[in-house]
């Protein structure tokens, strides 16, 4: 838990002093509805894969819970040799909101919930 707050501690301050330019490589990057969007990716281990990967697909997905908080588009990966190694790419409009997400009892119960090893999580967040 702690690595995790670290973890979204330096990429907060990373975005706050982040280099001159940066907000312009994003407006390169617009979605449908003419938002600016930064790119995500987020990786984890898992406990049970199938269990991950289940609570992402149909009705109730996290895709609500992601796209009521910033997020647009969502992406799941697995790797192909380490099946309790998963990820997110994520097209985020709002990173204030998408992190505050994140950091909120609600993200955390729902990582928790679909057996996410918080203390492997790893947030990579775009740069040009």
């Amino acid at each position: 838990m702690k690595s995790f707050r670290y973890l979204l501690a330096v990429t907060i301050t990373g975005l706050a002093f982040s280099q001159p330019g940066f907000g312009q490589h994003h407006d390169e990057h617009e979605g449908m509805q003419g938002m600016s969007m930064v790119h995500v990716t987020i990786t984890h281990e898992v406990e049970d894969p199938e269990h991950w990967l289940a609570a992402w697909r149909g009705e109730d997905s996290r895709h609500e819970l992601f796209e009521d908080n910033g997020a647009m588009h969502v992406h799941t990966l697995q790797s192909a040799d380490n099946p309790n190694l998963t990820g997110l790419v994520v097209a985020v409009a709002d990173m204030d909101k998408f992190m505050a997400m994140l950091e909120s009892e609600e993200g955390q119960a729902a990582a928790i919930a679909d057996g996410v090893k918080l203390d492997t999580m790893v947030l990579l967040v775009e740069t040009k």
